[in-house]
């Protein structure tokens, strides 16, 4: 199955050697990789029109490109991030490009780039195999050789299929190789055929592997707050944030339509292990428009676990939902809101913000939507963080609450 969890690609400058044109860029997935990437003059114009490269900033490229049919070109976006800004730009791009981008995609290991062929530039061959792995590596990518590749790997990778294999695990991994081509192939023609489209294939419904959505801008129609602070209980009187505690689960999608059909916002904090379950809702959360934030990998209670297992837990599940939305995770609800000085120090570090709550629904406990809305109509509404959880009796109660709110004026924000 193709793998893009905690894929990243930074761009760190755009090159012109001998007339051509390269994009320097970091590629992060368990390890960091350099690579010089030629691209065609037309992607590289386009992107150094709208990156302005600039100290402090980090600029985060998209894995997704797709096919507007109304400007009748390719389209792709990167995310240019520093501290708590953030801003999605997108870009004229070719179809070399997405392809380009669609094979970085589908690699399932940053040591399947040694196995390909890449140039090497920068590194010398005769350095100590403990120095050179501590060293960023530097290729040149022809993306005209790398196609070749995968088409070899298919080919030989189906003639391996011919022979047993002595576990499900290695039939798995062959049947994945084998079909490598067949997936960037095919999310090639689907991006000609619609702006925005999801490839889900059995394997992937059966696996629970992500599929390949491409993403459209926010919904600017949602009114947003911006947290100023690493630790957050409240917001600004006449503003409220609804807020989704343990998801992706069932519900997510059926809450987003309830948000949109009322044009509010919302905010969702997903755990890890929900997350790789139900990839695609995380990714429908973030196509349309509403904020995500991460909620640990294994909802373990942080005021009882040590500073480095606090930040595995957070870098994990940071780095599993940017590799879903290609956008960076800002915001973190600590389980059960436990946590300590080392938690808040975390979020320093990490350039993340802690969302606590003043408000408490306990929906939780009773599994009754008239109690969930009857504590919101009992309580000072203005300016609250309400947590709640994906619940059918959330869904069920979430209309009341919303029109309860708009009655007395006040505005239903996403935070970031």
């Amino acid at each position: 199955m193709p793998v893009y969890f905690g894929k990243l690609l930074e761009l760190l400058s755009i090159e012109r050697e001998s007339e051509q044109s390269f994009l320097r860029v970091r590629l992060s997935f368990g390890q960091e990789v350099e690579l010089l990437w030629e691209i065609d003059d037309h992607t590289a114009e386009s992107l150094e029109s709208m990156a302005v490269l600039e100290d402090h900033y980090r600029y985060r490229l998209s894995l997704h490109g797709s096919w507007d049919s109304a400007k009748l070109e390719y389209i792709s976006f990167f995310t240019k991030t520093h501290r708590d800004r953030s801003e999605k730009i997108y870009f004229s791009c070719s179809e070399k490009y997405v392809e380009g981008l669609n094979f970085i995609k589908s690699i399932e290991s940053i040591n399947e780039i040694h196995a390909l062929p890449f140039l090497p530039v920068d590194q010398p061959a005769d350095e100590p195999e403990q120095v050179q792995e501590k060293k960023p590596v530097t290729f040149r990518y022809n993306p005209k050789l790398a196609w070749a590749a995968v088409i070899m790997i298919s080919v030989i990778s189906t003639i391996l299929l011919g022979y047993s294999v002595h576990s499900n695990k290695d039939e798995i991994a062959l049947a994945q190789k084998s079909s490598l081509k067949d997936v960037t192939e095919q999310a090639s023609v689907k991006q000609k055929e619609k702006d925005i489209e999801s490839v889900t294939t059995r394997e992937q419904a059966e696996t629970g592997t992500p599929a390949v959505t491409l993403n459209q801008p926010a919904n600017d129609s949602i009114p947003t707050v911006t947290l100023d602070q690493s630790v957050n209980y409240n917001i600004p009187e006449g503003t409220v944030a609804l807020t989704f505690d343990d998801g992706p689960t069932k519900y997510t999608k059926e809450i987003v339509d309830v948000l949109k059909k009322y044009e509010v916002g919302g905010t969702f904090f997903f755990a890890g292990f929900n997350v790789k379950k139900f990839p695609d809702h995380v990714q429908y959360v973030n196509s349309n428009g509403y904020s995500i934030g991460s909620h640990s990998m294994t909802h373990t209670n942080f005021a009882e676990i040590p500073y480095e297992e606090q930040q595995n837990e957070l870098t994990q599940i940071n780095q599993l939902i940017e590799g879903l939305i290609d956008e960076p995770v800002l915001l973190f609800r600590p389980p059960y809101g436990a946590n300590n000085d080392q938690t808040v120090e975390l979020m320093e570090k990490h350039d993340n913000k802690m969302v606590l709550w003043n408000k408490d629904t306990e929906d939780w406990k009773g599994h009754d939507s008239d109690v969930i809305f009857d504590y919101v109509e009992s309580s000072k509404a203005s300016g609250s963080i309400i947590l709640l959880h994906e619940s059918q009796e959330v869904i069920d109660a979430l209309p009341r609450i919303i029109e309860y709110m708009q009655e007395r004026d006040l505005e239903i924000v996403n935070l970031q």
